[in-house]
């Protein structure tokens, strides 16, 4: 019923009825009182590891950083734990633990360990305090420097390997090479001098 069509008796019939009411009485609804709240990660074993390579997390507080496939980062990047790169990362990257790249880093990368795999490419120096694994056509156009070295892709760039480098059949190599041993095999490229310092 519209304003305009009320009876004035209506009205007084609601007045009536509201100067009756005596007292209002306050009743409390518990909120959400119907509704149930469930954790999506409460099965979730927090020590269990959803990555292939538990030993290396654990190494490292469990800290993983994966840059996918189709990020692209303009900025240096530093982590306490480990990165999985498949993206593209135009910056530095400094990791406490491994660095695993499978896309493209312009700029220098220091780590614990790192793999170059699946045409992963590093336009920068590479700096190891442990093993640096260069496979499967990656390419890195930089110094390499590690404690030890599998070399089975393109290198443009000086290497020190502290103690074994290991050249593959299918590996190229220009630059200078110091190490304190080194094993090539038949059919790999090098355009580079080499020194053994034991």
């Amino acid at each position: 019923m519209s304003e305009n069509n009320r009876n004035p008796q209506d009205l007084d019939e609601i007045l009536e009825n509201i100067e009756t009411i005596d007292e209002v009485k306050e009743v409390e609804v518990p909120l959400f009182e119907s509704i149930k709240f469930e954790s999506p990660f409460k099965d979730d074993d927090k020590n269990v590891s959803q990555f292939p390579n538990p030993a290396k997390l654990e190494d490292n507080d469990g800290e993983y950083t994966v840059i996918g496939s189709s990020t692209v980062i303009d900025s240096n990047i530093s982590c306490g734990g480990n990165i999985k790169v498949k993206g593209q990362i135009k910056g530095n990257v400094t990791v406490n633990g491994s660095a695993d790249i499978y896309g493209t880093i312009e700029g220098d990368i220091q780590a614990n360990d790192v793999t170059l795999e699946n045409g992963a490419k590093v336009l920068g120096n590479v700096i190891c305090k442990a093993d640096i694994n260069a496979v499967n056509d990656s390419k890195i156009t930089g110094n390499v420097v590690a404690k030890n070295a599998y070399i089975n892709s393109h290198v443009e760039g000086d290497l020190q390997i502290l103690n074994e480098l290991k050249i593959t059949s299918t590996a190229s190599i220009t630059g200078n090479i110091v190490t304190g041993s080194i094993s090539v095999a038949s059919g790999a490229v090098l355009n580079a001098t080499i020194s053994i310092k034991r």
